[in-house]
């Protein structure tokens, strides 16, 4: 390819981003490339808001066909997020035999697999390192540095707002509540909270991760998911008088006969580096078998970090010259079983709320006993006016057999309250 000729669609935070990189650091990129970088068109609805950035003339317009219907715009960079109408503007563009640099971490997760097919077949390619992470390079190092290496493991702290939020209650000891209302006002967190607390934005993420690192089809919907809503300010509390820092990881291993995918909240000891990432960074931890260990880490979001990612994609566009589809950017290449959350094994922790009498830890010890659940570490703490709590860490044990010990604790009469059921972990001692 002789020449980069660039449409963005979306001219939101990132779009914005992208367009200042574009304009502003043309010469550089021209220069590292060896050919021509020109942004010819940016597509919005929103014509009219001032985003602080001269355009020349005709540059913005709310007609997606003077992108996709342009037979000089080779390289279609997509920014506006969701899965509609990107996933349309997508395939209409790798249709047209353009190439496409996206961001978009749902419509990628949902349907990665076809847009490279498509990719393909119009010999033409799509990248998607903005996707995850933001502006760290994780997805090129598994697609290219790291193609020599069987990836046993990828776990990751991949949601800025959940790191956030977590980071501050253990600083500060405040709830989940408030620090969430502190995450919106500072612009970490959306109105509507739900796609980053509830772990779905992790699970996409993840997706996407384990689709490269262990190169094969995975459904969004196999991915085990739950959000941060129920940690409280006493379980932080506890996770440190236990010696750990409790994250939200997007965990993916890579077993011999199947892959276990997991989003969730975990207890991690303080001493390994992911429970150093604090506030809205992100990080990547990844065991291959021939790397040992290794981690990645940045920003996971905002304007200009994410705007790199996308802006280097369509630089690599430029590096592969004329050589448009590659192997490497296939989405998947073998069906792998996806392990249900019954199947794993984990350790746990667990806070119940009990009644201050003699022989409640003896029942809890037997049901624990009878569903072959060993306790690693117990505590009581805060006993009084007839009620006491009690703090259990598990060695690792099978998650159905955990969910039926839990059950049958629920059942019992001297048991006011099971308040905290947190996986404790990053399992090392699986593989």
């Amino acid at each position: 390819m002789s020449d980069i000729v660039v449409g963005v669609i979306g001219f939101g935070t990132v779009g914005k981003g992208v367009v200042k990189i574009l304009l502003n650091d043309r010469e550089i990129l021209e220069q590292r490339t060896g050919c021509r970088v020109e942004l010819k068109r940016i597509v919005d609805l929103d014509t009219t808001t001032d985003r602080g950035i001269t355009l020349p003339a005709g540059m913005l317009t709310d007609d997606i066909a003077a992108i996709l219907e342009d037979s000089e715009i080779n390289t279609v960079v997509e920014v506006i997020g969701g899965e509609n109408p990107a996933r349309s503007f997508i395939e209409k563009a790798l249709e047209a035999g353009k190439n496409v640099v996206t961001s978009n971490k749902e419509v990628i997760a949902k349907h990665g697999k076809s847009f490279t097919d498509l990719a393909k077949k119009n010999n033409c390619t799509i990248l998607y390192e903005a996707a995850v992470g933001g502006g760290i390079p994780v997805l090129h190092a598994i697609r290219n540095s790291l193609s020599a290496n069987r990836i046993e493991k990828v776990f990751g702290i991949v949601n800025g707002t959940t790191n956030f939020i977590l980071s501050k209650m253990t600083e500060t000891g405040a709830d989940f509540g408030e620090t969430l209302r502190e995450a919106q006002a500072l612009g970490y967190a959306e109105a509507d909270p739900k796609n980053d607390v509830e772990g779905y934005d992790a699970a996409y993420k993840l997706s996407i991760l384990a689709s490269l690192a262990f190169r094969c089809s995975v459904s969004f919907n196999d991915i085990y998911r739950e959000g941060i809503t129920r940690i409280s300010a006493e379980d932080i509390r506890s996770a440190d008088r236990f010696g750990y820092t409790i994250k939200m990881l997007a965990m993916g291993i890579n077993h011999p006969d199947a892959i276990e995918l997991r989003v969730h909240p975990v207890m991690i000891e303080k001493n390994h580096p992911l429970a150093t990432v604090s506030d809205a960074f992100n990080a990547i931890y990844i065991k291959g078998e021939s790397l040992g260990e290794s981690m990645l880490y940045g920003r996971g979001a905002g304007e200009l970090p994410t705007a790199s990612a996308v802006v280097g994609d369509v630089m690599n566009l430029a590096f592969r010259g004329d050589t448009a589809f590659s192997r490497d950017t296939e989405f998947a290449l073998n069906e792998r079983k996806v392990m249900s959350i019954n199947e794993c094994f984990t350790s746990f922790f667990i806070r119940c709320v009990v009644d201050d009498a003699p022989g409640v830890l003896a029942k809890l010890s037997n049901i624990f006993a009878n569903n072959e659940v060993s306790i690693q570490a117990i505590q009581q703490i805060d006993a009084e006016a007839g009620k006491a709590t009690i703090t259990i860490v598990t060695h690792r044990v099978n998650e159905e057999k955990m969910r039926a010990a839990l059950n049958e604790i629920e059942g019992l009469p001297c048991v006011q309250e099971v308040a905290s059921v947190i996986r404790v972990g990053l399992g090392d001692e699986q593989l």
